[in-house]
């Protein structure tokens, strides 16, 4: 947790810490690490965050003129299937906020995607 992190680092006195490795967690505390104060070493807070918040990375392509797949921000069943409606299959399912790992799948169908839907929620 960030509060342990935060215990280590006030004890120990690092230079920095390194948040590019060990996963999603890691980088998911990355920027409120560099807003305690911590210098992140490596890749910035600020840049892995641009990376990891969908609305932020695609609006940077949209400012840099990069084409980019169609995508939601989804919080519910309704607006998923809207979207596959509007799209079609294979779709990624993704949660919010990480840039690979397990929880990520690719559906081919309804079935698909009621399976790791489920398991992301779980």
């Amino acid at each position: 947790t960030l509060e342990r992190v935060l215990d280590i680092v006030h004890k120990e006195q690092p230079w920095g810490v390194v948040v590019s490795v060990g996963g999603q967690v890691p980088n998911g505390l990355a920027l409120a690490l560099s807003n305690n104060g911590v210098r992140v070493l490596g890749t910035s807070a600020q840049q892995i965050d641009r990376a990891e918040n969908r609305k932020t990375f695609s609006a940077v392509l949209d400012k840099l003129g990069i084409a980019q797949p169609a995508w939601v921000e989804a919080a519910n069943m309704h607006d998923i299937e809207a979207f596959v409606h509007r799209v079609g299959f294979p779709v990624l399912v993704r949660p919010s906020y990480v840039l690979s790992g397990s929880a990520m799948a690719v559906a081919f169908n309804q079935t698909d995607l009621e399976h790791y839907i489920e398991t992301a929620i779980q």
